[in-house]
């Protein structure tokens, strides 16, 4: 299989994308993702926190120990297609707005793959 470098630039991204997309991830469904924000001080993410959950975001907050210089670390869970513009569009989206409060991203995770809500249930998209 040859990388297309339109779609799996040679960057971060393109490189966990490329890696996904080998492991049977089909770029362009949409799927959960996981984001995760550092902060070197406890109120700040906090403050960030409080900002996506008002934008209707998941968040899990939690102190870290292990982070010289962190204090603090933010996940939040977004629907999203897999690709590399919507992913590099979300991270920046969330440095514009951690940058004030002197965080910064800390990787991304592909989660599950949503599936479309069917009158009461879900129906699973995965085979599509």
């Amino acid at each position: 299989m040859e990388r297309d470098l339109s779609v799996f630039p040679h960057d971060d991204n393109g490189n966990v994308l490329w890696a996904a997309h080998q492991h049977g991830i089909k770029i362009g469904d949409e799927h959960v993702l996981k984001y995760v924000l550092i902060f070197p001080q406890v109120n700040d993410a906090l403050t960030f926190s409080l900002f996506l959950l008002r934008q209707g975001y998941w968040v899990q907050f939690n102190e870290l120990e292990n982070k010289p210089g962190y204090a603090a670390e933010v996940s939040l869970k977004m629907g999203l297609e897999v690709t590399h513009a919507h992913i590099t569009d979300a991270e920046a989206w969330l440095a514009e707005h951690a940058g004030s409060l002197s965080g910064k991203n800390d990787g991304w995770e592909i989660q599950e793959k949503i599936r479309e809500v069917v009158g009461f249930g879900y129906a699973d998209l995965s085979n599509r």
